[in-house]
């Protein structure tokens, strides 16, 4: 997969080692709702730095602001402080992992990597 631009990006490991790369954190979380296969890691990029974070210890804003290369509207942040900058300059919903997870699918079905 070519990644667009890597603040947006995430990725999953599998139980196998092997790394699927996704260039929008929604279609990560669109992927693991109907992934079957063992996961061993999520992660996300941090948009400030493109630092890679443990996608539970993360923080989202969704915004309407930018346009990700799926249309999700979800970028990542270190901590919640760093969200709320972010949201004061871009507007949006800062969100939680778990808020995010359980979002629908923006396209229907997720594109596998």
């Amino acid at each position: 997969m070519t990644i667009a631009d890597p603040r947006f990006v995430a990725e999953a490991v599998l139980a196998t080692g092997k790394v699927l790369p996704f260039d929008d954190i929604g279609c990560l979380v669109a992927w693991l709702a109907t992934n079957e296969r063992p996961v061993k890691a999520v992660w996300v990029a941090a948009f400030a730095d493109q630092q890679w974070l443990p996608a539970a210890e993360a923080s989202y804003l969704r915004t309407d602001s930018l346009r990700t290369p799926m249309a999700s509207g979800l970028i990542a942040a270190r901590t919640a402080a760093e969200t709320d900058s972010l949201r004061a300059r871009l507007g949006g919903i800062p969100m939680s992992w778990d808020e995010i997870a359980s979002l629908p699918s923006p396209h229907g079905s997720p594109h596998t990597p």
